[in-house]
């Protein structure tokens, strides 16, 4: 019994020295992450001239005016809009059909095409073979050229291709002997319960997508009026401009540069609420398959 207690009593202090390290490297790993964040909000909410320690300096909301007043700053909004919605509603549908094609064990060429889409994950053809295909298929300049060259996320088709394999065979037999085809199995019965795994990867995409600013480099040229959100604001930081004089009053480049980093994320901040609930579940499936 002594032994016993014995054991007990050091896997409880175990525990607890793996919790408190744990504990531990998580604040760390979160004060890294959230005080670069920190600093660059109270940027925003500065007034020029000050050196910004994680708190504001002469505080004022013209850099935040100044941002809500820009023409160009809601042009490219629209825009980022635009290509994260329909850009992640096509992407999801596409890659929810793939997915579930190659859930099929019985699916020809399965193995070989899930190869493919594997080494397009560790090989690119490169930046200009990708401008010459956009070019010629006659998207350059074109909010589509933000959109169709990234429908297709492997890793996150590979998410999905997981989750309706672990899925009971019984929901597709049931709804096929009911009469239902594939595509009536698919939309009907399989995407609503995999709704977790969907709203993850949406997630996922509509952040990839609002985050690209490559595409627009490479694909837009001079077309300013389909510049996205973060092209924009790249635009902005590179415009070479030190103090700007806006309504009589110097404003350094800087503050204004925080305000608009600040203003892009805050979509994303409000959607994320809206899928927390499905995101644990979403991002381990497939890792235990009943």
């Amino acid at each position: 019994m002594k032994n016993k207690s014995l054991v007990i009593n050091n896997k409880i202090k175990e525990n607890r020295i793996f919790n408190i390290i744990n504990i531990s490297v998580l604040v760390i790993i979160s004060l890294v992450c959230f005080l670069p964040f920190m600093n660059v909000i109270s940027s925003a909410l500065s007034t020029a001239g000050f050196d910004i320690n994680f708190t504001p300096k002469g505080f004022t909301l013209f850099n935040f005016k100044y941002v809500f007043t820009d023409p160009g700053f809601w042009r490219a909004l629209g825009v980022s809009f635009f290509v994260v919605v329909f850009g992640t509603a096509i992407s999801v549908m596409v890659m929810f059909s793939a997915a579930y094609a190659l859930s099929k064990k019985d699916f020809p060429m399965r193995r070989g095409i899930m190869v493919f889409f594997i080494i397009t994950m560790i090989f690119s053809g490169g930046m200009v073979p990708n401008y010459i295909v956009v070019r010629e298929l006659g998207l350059t300049g074109s909010p589509w050229a933000l959109i169709l060259p990234s429908v297709v996320q492997v890793y996150n088709l590979i998410l999905i291709r997981s989750y309706l394999e672990s899925l009971p065979a019984e929901l597709e037999e049931s709804a096929g002997i009911d009469g239902a085809n594939s595509l009536q199995i698919m939309f009907r019965v399989l995407l609503p319960v995999s709704m977790p795994c969907v709203a993850s990867v949406s997630l996922f995409t509509a952040v990839t997508f609002w985050n690209n600013y490559t595409s627009a480099l490479l694909y837009l040229g001079t077309e300013e009026k389909w510049y996205p959100l973060s092209l924009y604001i790249l635009n902005y930081i590179q415009s070479g401009a030190d103090v700007l004089d806006v309504s009589k009053e110097a404003i350094q480049h800087a503050n204004i540069e925080s305000a608009m980093i600040v203003v892009s994320i805050i979509p994303i901040l409000l959607v994320y609420p809206l899928v927390l609930k499905y995101f644990t579940k979403g991002v381990t499936v497939g890792a235990v398959k009943g």
